[in-house]
C-alpha cells in the first residue's frame, strides 16, 4: 500500500490559503458570541477572547507552497486563566504588562509525503492581553479601558423610552443612514426621526409606496386617520424632505 499524500493542487493550494487568511485582533474584538451575555460580564468576554484569538491563530494554518507544508501544534495557553487582584496591583506598581502566552510547535513537512523535515519544540507565539474584572488591561504598569469595543450589529432595536416605543434601524456601514420609529401613545402617532427632525411615518410610508390600505391593516382604523391627518400638509413634506436630505 501507497502511502504517500499527493502534492496538492493549485487549487487546493489556493483553497488553503484563503482559509489561513490571516484574522487580526480588531477583527478577533469584534467576532460575534456565540452567547448572550451582559455589557458588564467582563468574565464571560475575557474567554470569549481567548478563545477567539486560540482558534485565529489554530485556523490560520497549515500554509502550503509547492514544496512545504506549515504547520502549527500543540496550540494552547500555558499560563493561568485568572489573576488576583493582588498580581494586578502588583503589575500596575512594578510596570508590568498582564498577559496570558499562547505556545505552540512548528513543523515543516515535505508537500509531496507528509513528512516532517524540520520542527521546534514548544515556543510562545504572542502575548494575550488580560482582562480584568473591570474590563481593563494593564500595560507596562498602566491599566487602559476600551469603550468602544462592543458595537450593535446592523438590524432594528427596540426599547421603551418614557411612555414612548422606540425602534431604532441600525443601518450595515456604507449601505445608508440610520433612523428611529417612533410611537406616542399619547397621540396614537407614528414618527420617523433623524437626528432632532421628527416626521409623521405616513409621509415617509406613502413616499415608500406603502398603500393607505396596508397602513390601515397594519393599525387598525382609528390610528390609520389621526397618522393621515398628521402626515398631510407642507409642514409634513418639509419634515420629509429634511430627513431625506440630512
Amino acid at each position: 500500500m501507497n502511502d504517500t499524500i499527493q502534492n496538492p493542487s493549485p487549487d487546493t493550494q489556493a483553497k488553503n490559503l484563503l482559509q489561513a487568511k490571516q484574522r487580526f485582533i480588531s477583527n478577533v474584538l469584534t467576532e460575534k458570541p456565540d452567547k448572550l451575555y451582559r455589557l458588564d460580564d467582563f468574565d464571560t468576554i475575557r474567554q470569549q477572547l481567548f478563545d477567539n484569538v486560540e482558534n485565529a491563530v489554530k485556523t490560520r494554518f497549515p500554509l502550503y507552497n509547492d514544496r512545504f507544508t506549515l504547520t502549527l501544534e500543540d496550540v494552547k495557553y500555558d499560563d493561568p486563566a485568572d489573576y488576583s487582584l493582588s498580581e494586578q496591583k502588583k503589575a500596575l506598581l512594578e510596570g508590568k504588562s498582564l498577559t496570558r502566552r499562547l505556545r505552540g510547535r512548528w513543523v515543516l513537512k515535505d508537500s509531496a509525503t507528509d513528512k516532517p523535515v524540520s520542527s521546534t519544540g514548544r515556543m510562545t507565539l504572542m502575548h494575550v492581553p488580560y482582562m480584568t474584572g473591570r474590563g481593563t488591561f494593564i500595560r507596562n504598569g498602566h491599566e487602559y479601558s476600551f469603550t468602544n469595543i462592543m458595537r450593535l450589529e446592523p438590524g432594528v432595536y427596540t426599547k421603551q423610552k418614557d411612555d414612548e416605543m422606540v425602534a431604532q434601524f441600525n443601518i450595515r456601514k456604507g449601505s445608508g443612514s440610520g433612523f428611529n420609529m417612533r410611537f406616542i401613545p399619547k397621540t396614537g402617532l407614528f414618527q420617523v426621526s433623524r437626528g432632532t427632525t421628527n416626521c409623521p411615518a405616513y409621509t415617509v410610508l406613502k413616499d415608500m409606496g406603502v398603500s393607505d390600505e396596508d397602513m390601515e391593516k397594519s393599525w387598525g382604523k382609528e390610528l390609520f386617520e389621526k397618522n393621515k391627518a398628521a402626515g398631510v400638509g407642507d409642514k409634513a413634506r418639509n419634515a420629509a424632505n429634511k430627513i431625506y436630505n440630512l
